[in-house]
């Protein structure tokens, strides 16, 4: 994909700008900052550079939120995910490189968007699903984010559906990304991504990420439970949406 012509100066002002509301939406929810962020900096850098950046910028504020509300989140669940998740994320890196698995992106989309709409438009169902369905929404998480690293969206069906409370679901779902992160981290090390540029990038986003932080906890303490489970399904359609697009 081609990056976008600009002078250096616009592209570092715009780059501030998309690390600083993304990262209001990552604090305030715990997810979709890499699904805000991405999209526009691979325009403006290229793909690698994108990922690589936006991954490390990502583990930092999850470490930061899951260290704040590390009395909400539940070990044994974080376990669970991350073993079903890193399963998932070997298969799906095994099928990125040796079949062309595109089908499976309007399939995805499609699935993020019913479950979007279900949970706005209709009463929410106090009925659990069978823990086998759970485990492979997760093993499918774990696939979709080792192929193109957005299974974000399938993981937040599950935590929506496990973690009633808005500090339980934020708190668990940042402490999923700092280990997960963590093996994504690595691969981007391994394949030379890591470059004074990449520093440099990461260096200037910690002022617009710093307040960013600040003001998505605020939002998270004043919103109402409800909303939150607004905003939270709000921000599955748009993933869904944009995936089918």
């Amino acid at each position: 994909m081609d990056t976008v012509m600009l002078p250096d100066i616009a592209k570092l002002a715009l780059y501030v700008f998309i690390i600083f509301y993304s990262n209001i939406v990552q604090a305030l929810t715990g997810f979709a900052g890499v699904m805000l962020s991405i999209p526009p900096i691979i325009l403006l850098y290229g793909p690698d550079t994108a990922k690589a950046v936006i991954n490390i910028i990502c583990w930092l504020i999850c470490v930061i939120i899951a260290w704040q509300n590390r009395r909400f989140i539940d070990l044994k669940q974080v376990r669970h995910i991350v073993s079903y998740m890193l399963v998932g994320m070997a298969v799906g890196i095994v099928l990125y490189r040796h079949t062309d698995a595109g089908f499976l992106i309007p399939f995805y989309g499609a699935v993020i968007v019913l479950v979007a709409l279900k949970n706005l438009l209709l009463k929410p169902s106090t009925k659990e699903l069978s823990d086998w369905i759970y485990n492979l929404i997760l093993f499918g998480a774990g696939i979709i984010h080792g192929m193109f690293v957005s299974g974000g969206a399938l993981l937040v069906i599950y935590l929506a559906a496990k973690f009633k409370d808005k500090n339980s679901f934020r708190a668990n779902v940042a402490a999923v990304w700092c280990v997960l992160n963590l093996f994504l981290m690595f691969a981007d090390f391994q394949k030379g991504l890591y470059t004074p540029h990449f520093f440099g990038l990461v260096a200037l986003g910690l002022i617009p990420l710093g307040i960013a932080l600040w003001l998505g906890n605020l939002l998270h303490e004043k919103i109402n439970q409800q909303m939150f489970r607004r905003v939270t399904y709000g921000l599955l359609l748009m993933a869904g949406s944009l995936i089918l697009v």
